[in-house]
Parts: C-alpha cells; structure tokens; sequence
C-alpha cells in the first residue's frame, strides 16, 4: 500500500507539472485515432454497400424476358428444376411523346408483399398499387433522362408486331395512348434486361396486360446446392424446344442470374477504394504514433533526473513507468472521447465515389460499434505509448561515452567531404545499419509513385472514351440504308461505320454461355482504335476479345477462342486482338467479342441488330445529335457505369500520393535533422581540423543526397511496376485496357525538388556552425 501511495503520490506531481502539454498530446493522438477509424467504418460501408442494397431491394435469383408469342416459355419457368416460386409482371415499349424520337421499355410492378424486386426509394414515394398512372423510374434513367418526380410521361405504346420490326420501322404506333406521372426515384443494384428501369403499378399491369409485348419473370430459387446451374440447364433445354417468336431478334430468350453476376468493375471499385483508404488510415497512424511518441519521449526524458531521485528512493521501473501512466489517464479519457467523435462523425459519410449509388439507407448511419472500440483502443494506446516513453527515458537515464570510430581520412580539398558524407550517413543510428531508413524511404517512395502511376492510368482512361469502347459520338439505333448514305454524305461527319450486333454461343467443356459480339463495317472516314494489343480479325476464323473476357479465360492473342457453329458443334477462333468493346446491353464492359461480318452473321442467335456508330468533326456533336434525335433514335456517347465508378474514385490516388508525401517529408526533414544532430561532434571536429564553413555545407550535403537517393532510385522503378500491377488488376477486372501511363514530367520535377529539399534540411545546421565558436560546439557535441 506504500509503494502504491508513492505511485499515486509521484503521478500527481507529473500532472502538474505538464498535465496541459500532456493533454495537448493527448487531443492530437485521439484526433488521428479518430480520423484513422472514421476511415475503416468508411471502407466498411463502401465495401458493404452493394451486399446490404442486394439484401434491401430483395434481390431475386434469376430473371428471364418472355416475347409475349411464346407464352409456354413464361408458364414453364415455375415448373423448373431449382425454382422456388416465380413473380411475372407484363412489360411494354413505348414511344414518349415530344420534340425528339424517345422509347421507354417499362414493367408493372410485382404485387405488395412480394419478396422480389422491392426498389429503395430514394426520392419521392413508392407508386400507389392501386393508381395506373404512377411510375417509379430508376436513378440511372433518371440522370441520363433529366426526368424528376413530379414529372408527366405522355405515351404511346407499341404492339408485338411493331416492337419486332423495329429495324425497318413502323410508322406511328397502334398501341393505347398513356400519361404516366413520375412518383419516385428507385435504387437497385442494377437495371436493365428483364428489369425495366421504369416501374409502374399492378393497377397500369391489370388493365393493359393483353397488350403487352413481354413479360418478365422474377424467380426465387431454392436453397438447395446447384440450383441456379440446375435452373440455368433446365432453361436452355426449354428454349431449344420453342416455338418460333417475330420479336425473337429483340428477345432471343436468355436467363440472368443478377445475384451470381456481381458487376466486376463493382469489386475491383471496392477493392481500389478499401486499399488506398487502409493505406490512409496506416500511414496517418503511423505518423501520428511517430509525433505522439516523440513528443512524450522528450516530456520524459526532461525528467531524467527525477527518475533517479525515485529509483535511489526505492523506487523500481515498473512503478516509475506505472506513476507515468497514471499520471497520463485523464489525458487517455480525453484521448478516447476525441477519437470516438471522429468515428461517429464519419458515419455522415457515404460510400467513396459512384459506388454511393449502391448505399440502401443514405445519409447517416451510426458506427456504434467501431465507435466504442476506437474510443477504448485509443485510449488504451496512448497509455500504452506513455509507458513504453517513461520506461525508454528511464532506461537511459546515464550516457554513455562516445566512442565513435575515427573517420579515418584527413581533410584537404573538396572531394573528402562526399566520403565523409557517406561514411556517417551509412554509420546509421544507434549501432543499427542506415538499412533501416533506407527500407522506410524507399516503401513511402513506392507508394507515391505507385498512386501517381494509377492515377494518371485512370485519367487516361476517362480522358480517351475509346479505350472503353466508346469511340463514337453518337449511335443511330436500327440504321437504314438511306439514313446511313446521308450520314456519309453530311460535311459534319468526320466517320460513320455500320455495326451489326448479336450473341454468340461460347462453348466449354462443362457449360456454355452466351456473349455479346458485334462486327464492324467501315463506310467513311477512321474511328479511334479500341485494340489494347494485336489486330482486328480479317478472315473467317479470327475473332478479337474483350479485356474482361480475356483475363477471366486466361487467353491472349494467338490463342484460340471455341464458340457453337451454325451446325450446333464446337468451332475454334484464333485469337488475334484484345479489343476495348462496348457491351451494348449484352453483358459487361470487355466482355464482348469482335468478328468479321460474315462470321458474325453465321454464328448469330437470331438477326443481328444493325445500327451506324457516327463520329462527328470537333464541335458538331450536338448539332447532329439535335438533328438525328427529331425523327429517328439515337443513342448518345455515355460513360459505363463500370467506368463511371472508377471515374468517381479519381480523387483518392492523389489523396493518397499526397498523405503519403506529407509524412514521408516530415519523415524525412526529421530524418535528416535528426541525423545532423547526431553527428554534431564529427562536425565540430571537421571544424576543428580547418574545415571552412563551406566545406561542411558539402558534407552534410553528401550526407542527405546518399540518405535520400537510394530511396528514390529503388522507390521510382518499385512505385512504377506497384502501379502496374496495381492498374492491370482494376483494368482488367473493369474490361478496359491494361497499358499505364507513367508521369514522367511529373517525376523529372519531383525527383530533383525531394533532392534540393534534402540538401537544404541537412544543410540548415551548418549555419549554427558557423556562428559559433570551436569550442562551443566541443562542449555542446
């Protein structure tokens, strides 16, 4: 009980004597504890994002859009192998009625209570069942259309008949005319396919049912292990066995599986985001510990001498440590509740980026959890940061003579101040080998390239839209002949191509999909090339793939691609391109393929859908698109949603370039600092010897440049292929070329500015050299 009156007795008097400073340490410790766990429940929530909507929105397992002429397809889907249950909704095209040729594919919505298909609403209100002219339109119609609740959509809707001849056109449509009022504004984690992004009412779905050109069907499988396979081979038998459909070019019946196809660009989206803010979050801890450790090491080590006082009193470390860090408790709590502050506060913040767009409760939402745990790990830390600094000090509280190795050399003319430079900075601190900080310096370097690398890759990306397969201006939809020789023929068109699009059957030893494939044919002028690497394919048995494609078969040019010929057998494809191509409603972006015509009109399920991509010269883009858009369709240039999340992420690799160059200069100014400090006496010395105040400029120039040069001429090439790799990853899981841009300009200006910046640190102490006296500096050394 004495000893511990004697513990508490000194942790009173360290209080007072530096509680304010220790307090300080204390706020500025929890601040970045606070902001490192704000940044883990933001990467929680990112990362968790997409899963929580899928849960939210009830998503369903499988999905199949039914041509109205082939009713026994829909009836059949409940009977399956694998189906649970099945929810159908008619679905129906119509033509919006204003200034410019505008369709819209819409559904009725699955009755209330239903377990499929739920919408987050994230304005307005859900539609009323019972009201047939309410609609909810999806965030992505919502944004590329400027439509907004309140909104009325006059409407005409097409038959069956009119739906299947939308390439040689229809005049105007027969179907009923429809207002449908905007209500609210829905979130899933995709649209499209069988699910419209516009939901109307089972009121609109009951009263116009018999006219409806499609119908989409919503199943929930069973839980049983291989239902979705066994659902997805039950299907395919069922669609070999159809009758045939006049909309079959249209709604050549396919299954999806929208829980088992995550969005790729999705996951590499959320790793890139989860990585560079656990990267955030380590290096600002790791500094912040750094600053708070330092700071409480020198509080301590001021008190050397009463720690001597109370070890000749009796006194042993482990008390002395424990009166340290009693003395720093108040300050912890304070310390705690900074840092759950911060947590809580970031739980303001949505999800990084585009990848907001998949957040089902937007705005905040309570990390209580991280919250509590930051506030007691903090804490704990800080008393754990005090003790370790208390028991440091205590431990050296006698110095012990220098002995230092003579420097071996004399001082006569310029070049001994580069060897002598060199000799100390490899001498290191403390006995250790100048390894250490050169490990530390180059990883901060890496990691600044590697960000500066990924950024630039990034915006290439955003800045080219060819290399995401999106090379044209403008796409005019079911192109006729006469439309596409105008074209051709119009001054502001700088190139036009004819494209025709279909799916092609890949084959597999165990299973088959579909992909999307579209060909080429060249009419006036040159578009922007969309390879990543080789050639466009020329002759039957050539194809060109996508960079998705390619990466998740693991193919590459020369090898060969097997897809189901015409005569229902194995067909094989030399591979002789990877090629940036646009999905066209067939898939994700890369994962398309690219044929000659001919073969793509051999190997097509069904018509290929023919359409003129439309290049225009600088500056007539709109004009044409105004004047296309007022009597036929068109589709303008867009930004992938797979490219759009990314896009959204640009920020974060300069985010993370510049928090890892603020640490790694503070790093390196203490470094430096640090290390003239360290070799005063050897500086005394020189100046003893005759160096002149130039000369130990030089030095300690030598000093800084063979302290930082290493890190910089291992760190640039380490950051460069990190980026590479870094950069192949997210590209190729995106579906988009894979090449890096290095920003070489930017790096001939960094590298000289970190050595210039180097020299002047290091070469600050030289000038308390120079005005002091000889024996001053001994006595200080």
């Amino acid at each position: 009980m004495r000893r511990w009156a004697g513990v508490l007795a000194v942790a009173r008097t360290e209080r007072r004597r530096g509680g304010r400073g220790l307090l300080l340490l204390a706020v500025l410790f929890g601040l970045v504890g606070g902001v490192v766990s704000g940044a883990g429940g933001i990467a929680e929530r990112t990362a968790t994002a997409y899963s929580r909507l899928v849960d939210a929105v009830a998503l369903d397992d499988a999905r199949v859009m039914v041509a109205a002429d082939q009713p026994e397809l829909a009836a059949a889907v409940s009977r399956m192998a694998g189906v649970d249950h099945v929810v159908t909704a008619p679905g129906w095209v119509g033509q919006v009625l204003g200034p410019r040729v505008q369709y819209l594919s819409f559904a009725a919505a699955a009755d209330p209570g239903s377990d499929v298909v739920r919408p987050v609403v994230v304005a307005g209100r859900a539609p009323d069942p019972a009201a047939p002219d309410e609609v909810l339109i999806g965030e992505p119609l919502a944004e590329q259309s400027g439509l907004r609740v309140g909104d009325e959509l006059p409407m005409k809707l097409l038959t069956l008949a009119e739906f299947a001849a939308f390439d040689v056109g229809f005049g105007e449509p027969d179907g009923p005319s429809v207002s449908l009022r905007v209500v609210g504004i829905g979130r899933m984690p995709a649209w499209g396919g069988a699910l419209s992004q516009a939901l109307t009412t089972p009121a609109f779905g009951r009263r116009y049912a018999a006219g409806a050109p499609a119908t989409a069907v919503f199943v929930r499988l069973t839980d049983a292990p291989g239902a979705a396979a066994a659902f997805d081979a039950a299907f395919q038998q069922a669609v070999r066995t159809l009758s045939p459909s006049i909309a079959a070019k249209y709604l050549a019946p396919f299954a999806e599986l929208p829980r088992a196809a995550v969005d790729p660009a999705i996951e590499a989206a959320v790793r890139t985001t989860v990585a560079s803010l656990a990267i955030f979050a380590v290096v600002l801890g790791g500094g912040g510990l750094l600053v708070v450790g330092q700071g409480l090491l020198r509080r301590h080590a001021a008190g050397r001498a009463t720690q001597r006082v109370e070890s000749a009193l009796g006194m042993t470390a482990a008390e002395r440590v424990a009166a340290r860090v009693v003395a720093a408790g108040p300050a912890a709590l304070g310390c705690g509740a900074v840092a759950v502050a911060g947590a809580i506060a970031a739980g303001w913040v949505e999800p990084l980026g585009s990848l907001s767009r998949f957040e089902p409760t937007p705005g905040f939402r309570g990390p209580w959890a991280l919250a509590a745990v930051a506030g007691v790990g903090v804490a704990l830390l800080f008393l754990a940061v005090a003790g370790a600094a208390a028991a440091a000090a205590g431990r050296t509280g006698h110095r012990r003579a220098r002995t230092d190795r003579p420097l071996g050399m004399t001082w006569r003319g310029r070049r001994p101040a580069l060897l002598v430079g060199i000799r100390l900075a490899a001498r290191g601190r403390a006995g250790l080998p100048g390894v250490v900080p050169l490990l530390a310096s180059t990883a901060a370097v890496a990691g600044i390239v590697g960000a500066l690398v990924f950024g630039a890759s990034l915006d290439r990306l955003v800045d080219e839209p060819a290399r995401y397969g999106q090379a044209a201006d403008l796409t005019l939809v079911d192109a006729r002949a006469a439309d596409i020789e105008r074209l051709v023929a119009d001054p502001r068109v700088a190139a036009v191509d004819v494209g025709f699009s279909a799916s092609v059957q890949l084959a597999g030893s165990t299973d088959s999909s579909t992909v999307g494939a579209v060909a080429r044919e060249p009419r006036s002028g040159t578009f922007p090339s969309q390879l990543v690497t080789g050639r466009e394919p020329r002759t039957d048995g050539e194809v060109a793939i996508g960079p998705h494609l390619a990466a998740a078969a693991g193919i590459g040019v020369g090898d060969v691609l097997t897809v189901v010929g015409r005569d229902g057998g194995p067909l094989a494809l030399t591979v002789t391109g990877i090629e940036a191509t646009d999905p066209e409603d067939r898939g994700y972006l890369g994962d398309g393929i690219v044929l000659p015509v001919r073969s793509l009109r051999e190997l097509a399920i069904g018509v290929p859908l023919v359409s003129a991509r439309v290049l225009a010269v600088p500056g007539a883009a709109d004009a044409v698109a105004a004047e296309l858009g007022s009597a036929l369709e068109i589709v303008r240039r867009a930004v992938p949603d797979e490219v759009r999340t990314l896009a959204d992420l640009h920020y974060l690799p300069d985010v993370l370039a510049a928090v890892l160059g603020v640490v790694a200069g503070a790093a390196m100014v203490h470094t430096l600092l640090a290390a003239a400090r360290r070799h005063a006496r050897e500086i005394a010395v020189l100046a003893v010897v005759g160096a002149t105040p130039g000369q130990v400029r030089a030095t300690l120039a030598a000093l800084a440049a063979v302290t930082v040069a290493p890190a910089l001429l291992l760190g640039v090439p380490i950051g460069i292929g990190l980026g590479r790799v870094l950069w192949w990853q997210v590209a190729s899981a995106t579906g988009v070329g894979t090449g890096i841009v290095v920003p070489v300009g930017l790096l001939a200006v960094i590298i000289p500015a970190v050595l210039l910046a180097a020299v002047l640190v290091a070469t600050a102490p030289a000038l308390r050299t120079e005005r002091r006296s000889t024996a001053t500096l001994l006595v200080e050394a």
